[in-house]
């Protein structure tokens, strides 16, 4: 297993997810190494630059605990 996760993730629709795997399975091919290649020739074609250095990933905001709300209630 890798030190570092360097994965990342999308969405796409479901109905395209299975198309893409149905495709991949009949195939033989991995659904992440079919993207990766297919990605890799678009932008190879696009001219885009691969980085020489990965971007760290943002890291989360710790959640906070919502304010509490006082009320009052008023008897007439």
């Amino acid at each position: 297993m890798a030190k570092r996760q360097t994965r990342r993730s999308i969405s796409v629709k479901g109905i395209t997810y299975q198309r893409l795997k149905d495709y991949c399975d009949a195939n033989g091919f991995s659904v992440s190494g079919y993207l990766e290649e297919i990605i890799a020739e678009k932008l190879d074609a696009a001219g885009v630059p691969v980085p020489t250095v990965l971007k760290a990933r943002p890291q989360r905001q710790p959640e906070t605990e919502p304010e509490e709300i006082v009320s009052q209630h008023f008897t007439f």
